[in-house]
């Protein structure tokens, strides 16, 4: 519904409304902090439509500013500015919780308010050029490609969701319950360090390749590391595997994004990026349940020997879309 409210109404507008939302529902879980505690849940419920539509109006945004051969280096700096915040977060956000659950909530509705003052100051409200009369008639359709590419964006959503999921299950199972807490954080960490590290010198080196074939790469390097996770039991062996496949997290977050802007027509940026979204959240939500399957048929090697599978498929769906469109 955003998506298409934004394609009809412009995206600045629904962003600043999904943004004010969001940041008075957490002013009032500031509130009810002293008040009313138990209606904290239903807030953020309340909040979470507003929330899942900032992704896809941001990417959207960036799209419309940013001219066709500089979206790879724009979605770069929006993934690792998004990558700064998720690893600065988690830890604010600890060290409140343990302290002060109002000042949490208060703290993040003060900055999302300034967040959106600023939307609302620097950035301008770029609205689609109207067509013509004949044009504005046909209506614009999402194209197969881009539904065959959301279809992609899913199983591969679904084989990243066993990073969260079956990881940290699998090091409780080699290293007990409190190392392998701890190794696990390490291992994020190690993930978000590697982001920070090295985004803008991946994004550069990849550029020639096209986007496509940068996925391909991308799952590939998911492959590689998956299949450590199968087989091994050495920490260090983990941290390998992890800055193996955070490298093809890299191009794949950068590129995805990069590729469906690039086909998705102007007039319906915003649906497209939405569905996107909807496809991803789907995987991600899906992850844990067959993920859990998977592991009370099997075990932790054949889950991962199977999302190796996975992934190999879908770089080789990759490379022979990337022919398709070329031929």
């Amino acid at each position: 519904f955003i998506g298409m409210a934004a394609d009809r109404w412009g995206k600045k507008p629904l962003l600043v409304l999904c943004q004010v939302m969001v940041s008075l529902s957490y002013l009032a879980c500031a509130l009810s902090v002293a008040l009313r505690p138990t209606i904290i849940p239903y807030l953020i419920l309340v909040a979470s439509p507003f929330r899942g539509g900032t992704a896809p109006l941001t990417n959207t945004m960036v799209a419309d500013f940013s001219p066709q051969e500089r979206l790879p280096h724009s979605f770069s700096l929006l993934y690792l500015g998004t990558n700064i915040g998720v690893a600065l977060g988690p830890m604010v956000a600890s060290l409140l919780f343990a302290r002060s659950l109002l000042l949490l909530f208060a703290i993040s509705a003060v900055l999302l308010s300034l967040s959106t003052l600023l939307l609302l100051v620097t950035v301008p409200d770029k609205r689609v050029q109207q067509p013509s009369k004949e044009n504005r008639q046909a209506k614009v359709h999402i194209p197969p490609i881009l539904w065959l590419f959301f279809f992609f964006i899913a199983l591969y959503a679904l084989t990243y969701g066993q990073n969260s999921f079956t990881l940290p299950l699998q090091f409780n199972s080699l290293y007990g319950e409190v190392l392998g807490t701890g190794r696990y954080a390490t291992l994020m960490m190690v993930n978000a360090v590697v982001v920070l590290v090295c985004t803008t010198l991946l994004t550069a080196w990849t550029h020639r390749l096209g986007q496509l074939v940068s996925m391909a790469v991308a799952l590939f390097l998911y492959v590689a590391g998956y299949s450590i996770y199968a087989f091994c039991s050495s920490f260090s062996l983990f941290l390998a595997a992890t800055c193996i496949w955070t490298l093809g997290e890299i191009l794949m977050a950068t590129n995805s994004n990069v590729f469906l802007n690039a086909y998705a027509n102007e007039r319906i940026r915003s649906q497209c990026n939405a569905w996107m979204h909807v496809f991803s959240s789907l995987g991600h939500s899906l992850a844990p349940t067959l993920g859990g399957v998977v592991l009370l048929a099997t075990g932790y090697r054949q889950l991962w020997l199977l999302a190796c599978g996975i992934c190999f498929l879908l770089g080789c769906g990759y490379i022979a879309l990337n022919k398709y469109l070329k031929s």
